[in-house]
């Protein structure tokens, strides 16, 4: 479904993010739409550059500005420009997931040849924007809990230790273990645990949302294990380990 975006929201959406320029150098290891240049050859600090004003302006600039010129500085036989400026702003939802798109006017000269790479571009997860290149393929990990071997968990048994990761990763600093055993829960043969939150970061494309490694260490008559994934929050600070978790 498509929506079209207010002035202000677009400014407010600049305001919100512009802080993460920076993020064009993650993107390093995709291609971006620089790498589609064929009528000259950017340099790799030219093209951060170009990249993260690219990115500033698609978060700031109002629909149909003038057109943003960039060069490279080269003397005449080696200049290279880029004109590039933005329209019909909108949101988009994939997934629960509302992204802005927005149609990129994209023009680069070089050598008196021109190439026209302009196409319609949208924001992504990680906070920048597809032709900045796309974002990898999230890790998918198993349902929390499933892939323990060393012991057969009862329900009381997944449910307690549900609640001490969640505790774990709200309530403790990074790297300070809290302990759980499986004692007075049912289970005649019995499991220690030790749950040590790493890694603390903001969720990608987030200030307020957060993500930590949950490290668990499992002794149990089966031996040890240990199983280390990330966990991320939603905008409730609900835990995606949790199963009522809703992803947004």
């Amino acid at each position: 479904m498509s929506l079209t975006l207010s002035r202000p929201a677009l400014r407010l959406l600049g305001v919100a993010v512009v802080g993460l320029a920076c993020l064009g150098n993650a993107a390093a290891q995709t291609p971006t739409i620089l790498d589609e240049i064929t009528v000259a050859t950017l340099t790799p600090l030219e093209k951060e550059m170009l990249l993260n004003e690219l990115f500033n302006d698609l978060n700031k600039d109002d629909d149909d500005q003038d057109a943003h010129v960039w060069d490279n500085g080269g003397d005449s036989g080696a200049r290279v420009n880029v004109t590039y400026n933005f329209s019909n702003s909108g949101m988009t939802e994939h997934s629960l997931k509302a992204h802005l798109c927005r149609d990129l006017k994209f023009v680069v000269t070089a050598g008196g040849k021109s190439q026209d790479l302009s196409r319609r571009t949208c924001s992504q997860n990680s906070g920048r924007w597809d032709v900045q290149g796309k974002d990898p393929a999230p890790v998918v990990y198993p349902p929390f809990l499933s892939d323990v071997t060393v012991a057969k968990l009862n329900a009381k048994e997944q449910a307690s230790l549900l609640t001490a990761a969640v505790r774990t990763l709200k309530d403790e600093e990074d790297g300070k273990t809290r302990q759980w055993s499986n004692k007075g829960l049912g289970n005649a043969a019995p499991l220690a645990v030790r749950l040590t939150p790493s890694r603390t970061d903001a969720k990608p494309g987030s200030y307020h949302r957060t993500c930590r490694d949950l490290t668990m260490v499992l002794d149990g008559k089966g031996g040890q294990q240990t199983l280390v994934r990330r966990s991320c929050e939603n905008r409730y600070g609900g835990l995606d380990i949790e199963p009522d978790y809703v992803d947004e």
